[in-house]
């Protein structure tokens, strides 16, 4: 057997299995464009740990293959790519052992890249409010006071329905109007989406009709979170509620306007006409927005980071409710991923610390003990000596 028709196999008994669209059209990605015109063709029998690093050192070189749609083109394959195709092949030779292709696991002891791993950019709590001030452009306002105030992703935001919204006169009047979080909106491979679906494991449930392109090996969809704690409930701030009654409104308008020749998905954010917006559109508004406003580029994901930092700022460290609103399965991921400090928070730190640290007592720094308790007694039965002790 050789390496093509080992991982072909693997995908087809494993991948369809337990692997979502994504994995499974980036890892057919690397198989065909990456691994295949390497190694496709030695046997499974013959690959050595050394033979990896040979591979690996060799990737590094090469010029990375660019999906249509795309816009850098002249990128080479990075080490992080590297380390998900060393994966992908791990798991892939692990199987083969518990095949009985091979005996022991060749890219165990395989040789990585390093990888330097950047921290996103993220705007801070006075950088937020600048920007949410100076935007009139209301489909990217919309779509920032639910990225900051409610913590969603892209794909949650441009997928989220008004069924999911309550916006009741009672809900609003107790201040518990909320949102539920069900489906997100994702352009996904076409392959493999077909390839899940007879397998019954595709969480795709709506494809949106395509417009323009013919032959579009992708298809534009509203399918179910990734992970189970993605499915949530978020409370609404104040701001957030009434920026969402205005944008209902307008909407409203222009369904009244269009009549028949409004498209309507019932999405919150939709285009005139109904029809939806995808990430790439709101990415190049809030490009567009920080290019003419001079402010610190960051992506739209990065407004995520800002809303755990502020949340976790504001809640004085309650994990767990931030969690709650993020979705995150594991709480590390709002502490080591998200949460993220600035200068403007360690500025207020520091000044907090000399507020309630040096400028303040310690309470039972001079806990009395001995005599002095005695000496504390007298001066409590004896008032008029306080006085004059004060006064000395």
């Amino acid at each position: 057997m050789t390496v093509g028709e080992l991982l072909d196999e693997y995908v087809q008994l494993y991948g369809l299995k337990h692997w979502g669209d994504s994995y499974l059209s980036s890892s057919q990605h690397f198989i065909a464009h990456y691994i295949k015109p390497a190694i496709g063709d030695v046997l499974v029998k013959d690959v050595t740990t050394h033979g990896l690093d040979v591979f690996y050192d060799k990737l590094l070189e090469q010029p990375a293959v660019v999906l249509k749609g795309h816009r850098k083109k002249d990128k080479k394959i990075s080490p992080t790519v590297i380390v998900k195709i060393h994966a992908l092949m791990s798991g892939a030779f692990k199987k083969a052992i518990g095949w009985r292709y091979i005996d022991i696991n060749p890219a165990e002891n395989a040789t990585l890249p390093e990888r330097v791993k950047k921290e996103r950019d993220s705007w801070s709590a006075g950088e937020v409010k600048y920007a949410l001030a100076i935007c009139e452009n209301p489909v990217l306002k919309l779509a920032m006071l639910l990225a900051l105030g409610c913590s969603m992703r892209i794909g949650e935001i441009l997928g989220l329905t008004w069924d999911c919204i309550d916006l009741s006169e009672e809900a609003l009047a107790s201040g518990n109007a909320s949102l539920f979080i069900n489906k997100e909106l994702k352009r996904c491979e076409k392959s493999s989406v077909e390839a899940l679906e007879k397998r019954g494991r595709s969480k795709v449930f709506f494809t949106f009709p395509e417009w323009k392109r013919t032959n579009c090996k992708t298809m534009l969809t509203l399918k179910t979170p990734k992970t189970t704690s993605s499915v949530r409930t978020v409370f609404l701030p104040k701001t957030v509620a009434l920026a969402l009654i205005e944008a209902k409104k307008r909407q409203d308008e222009e369904k009244m306007l269009l009549g028949s020749d409004y498209k309507n998905f019932n999405l919150v954010l939709a285009q005139p006409g109904g029809r939806p917006y995808e990430p790439r559109q709101i990415d190049k508004m809030l490009a567009t927005l920080i290019q003419e406003n001079e402010l610190r580029s960051v992506v739209f994901h990065s407004l995520r980071h800002s809303s755990t930092s502020i949340k976790l700022q504001i809640s004085c460290g309650n994990i767990k409710a931030v969690q709650g609103d993020t979705g995150h399965a594991q709480a590390r991921m709002v502490t080591e991923v998200y949460a993220h400090t600035n200068n403007e928070e360690r500025l207020l730190l520091a000044q907090k610390v000399d507020e309630n640290f040096f400028q303040t007592p310690t309470p039972g720094a001079f806990a009395p003990t001995g005599e002095m308790q005695k000496v504390l007694q007298i001066l409590a039965e004896k008032p008029e000596l306080v006085k004059l002790l004060a006064a000395m």
